[in-house]
């Protein structure tokens, strides 16, 4: 038997783990205008979310770059 897909939930948000997430039940669509702007919004979230995570981690990796070569430089010059 399979299961309909999930639903992410964190804090006040929720994203559809699959595009196709029962669309017609989580939007209304007699009223398109109302619709199209829940979607907007849940898309304007994921979006700042993937955003940070993406920066978050391009900091990790630039201080672990920068403490790497750091750490040659300093050998190099008491070699």
């Amino acid at each position: 038997m399979s299961q309909a897909p999930g639903v992410y939930v964190t804090a006040n948000y929720s994203e559809p783990m699959s595009p196709q997430h029962n669309f017609a039940h989580q939007y209304d669509l007699d009223n398109p205008a109302r619709a199209m702007s829940v979607y907007a919004r849940i898309m304007h979230e994921h979006t700042k979310k993937q955003l940070s995570t993406a920066t978050n981690s391009a900091r990790r990796r630039s201080e672990g770059a920068s403490r790497d070569s750091s750490i040659s430089s300093i050998s190099s010059t008491n070699s």
